[in-house]
């Protein structure tokens, strides 16, 4: 692993997730895994459990929240989001409900978490995922066609 990157992860955690340093170092020894991935692709994990799931910091550095990935991460909290068991908080950091547990949404198998706190089915939850799946592709698909402008015709059939 190069130092470069490690340096890059470090700078994501710190500047732009603004991560202090005690907790980087606590994420490092909980995570390690994290040196491995993308500055990038870390940024927007941790701005998806910030902005979308109405998590802090400490939370995200305690539940090792950074190790699971964006698949399961957003397959589970869309899910329960959808099912009306979890609401991202407002401003002040309300809920209307109070939400899960985050080790009970991601420290746990699947099986767990569709009998304790989706309260689903296994089949539902796999319908669920292909469509999210579907959605998440469409909206990229859609993202992409807004730089097409111009190509007519053409530019639909070379995809």
């Amino acid at each position: 692993m190069h130092q470069q990157h490690v340096e890059g992860v470090v700078g994501v955690l710190k500047g732009k997730c603004l991560f202090s340093a005690e907790q980087v170092t606590e994420i490092l020894h909980r995570c390690p895994q994290v040196l491995r991935e993308d500055p990038g692709d870390l940024e927007y994990k941790f701005q998806y459990a910030y902005f979308r799931m109405g998590i802090k910091h400490l939370d995200i550095v305690r539940s090792d929240f950074l190790q699971y990935s964006v698949t399961k991460i957003k397959q589970r909290h869309t899910y329960l989001e959808r099912l009306g068991r979890y609401q991202t908080p407002d401003k002040k950091g309300q809920t209307q409900i109070p939400n899960p547990l985050l080790k009970d949404v991601l420290r746990v198998s699947e099986a767990e978490f569709l009998a304790r706190t989706a309260c689903s089915s296994a089949e539902e939850f796999e319908v669920f995922k292909k469509l999210l799946a579907r959605e998440e592709e469409e909206v990229s698909e859609s993202g992409d066609e807004d730089g097409d402008e111009g190509e007519g015709e053409e530019g639909e059939q070379q995809r």
